[in-house]
């Protein structure tokens, strides 16, 4: 008898960027890292999961009229929802002090995400852009990713609180592969022997391993970029934070495909 070969259905890779400390420029990495897999070829969606507090919309200079509060409030359908501001990149936009956005149990918000995974069969990648803090609100999206990076800034503050929201995340799932990327370096050597304490750390006392995925250096054309309203990456592409990004996202991609073998799954 003859054997019928299996069919391949690929699974979007699900990244989420978080930060233990408020202005570690985590959207600016969560956009640019988005971008740079479609330049590399890839379909992603890009979710502004910093419930409201959303800020993405803003930074490539669109104006939605669909945003995430009205598809959890049942009054748009999350296809309606889409913005495609660039080729390959489709964004779900949140909103930023809206007083009319729904507040939402956990069990709801990961009802979200389920509904966001079930509904990504087009992406190769779906990147959450979540809040900071180490609030439920946090925690939830970025365990609930095949791959969390969380930004750092080189400060000893920072530091901790990035030690904070991986062992919380930890706890929360074991099974997520944990990123981090120095971010604002000032002092490359400095930054890349802040992350190795920073790993050993999580290794001695969460027993768990955290891949460094490289630093992005301070730049000025960063906060150029956002005041233009165009992504770091093609307003300045050959800028040096620009060209880190690049590197961090080849990296981060080559490492998740070599860490979970199961890129397809088989149906």
């Amino acid at each position: 008898m003859a054997h019928s070969t299996p069919s391949r259905v690929a699974l979007p890779r699900i990244w989420a960027v978080t930060s233990g400390k408020g202005g570690a420029g985590k959207s600016v990495v969560a956009l640019n890292f988005a971008l740079t897999l479609c330049e590399m070829g890839r379909t992603v969606l890009l979710v502004d999961a910093d419930e409201n507090l959303g800020k993405l919309d803003v930074m490539v200079g669109q104006s939605p009229a669909v945003r995430i509060p009205d598809v959890l409030s049942g009054s748009a359908d999350l296809d309606a929802a889409y913005i495609r501001p660039f080729t390959g990149l489709a964004i779900l936009a949140g909103s930023s002090g809206s007083l009319n956005y729904p507040e939402i149990t956990d069990m709801e918000r990961l009802r979200f995400i389920d509904r966001i995974a079930s509904s990504a069969s087009g992406f190769t990648d779906v990147v959450y852009d979540t809040g900071a803090g180490i609030g439920s609100k946090v925690v939830i999206y970025a365990a609930a990713a095949d791959e969390t990076i969380v930004v750092v800034n080189p400060e000893p503050v920072s530091v901790l609180d990035a030690y904070a929201v991986i062992k919380l995340i930890s706890a929360k799932n074991t099974g997520v592969a944990l990123n981090i990327v120095m971010n604002r370096s000032l002092a490359p050597a400095e930054s890349d022997d802040t992350a190795a304490k920073l790993q050993k750390a999580v290794r001695h006392f969460l027993s768990s391993d955290v891949r460094y995925l490289g630093l992005v250096p301070y730049d000025e054309n960063v906060g150029r970029s956002v005041v233009r309203q165009s992504p770091l990456v093609r307003a300045y592409p050959s800028s040096p934070a620009a060209v880190a990004i690049r590197t961090i996202a080849q990296k981060g991609l080559r490492s998740s495909v070599n860490y979970h073998q199961q890129e397809l799954a088989i149906v």
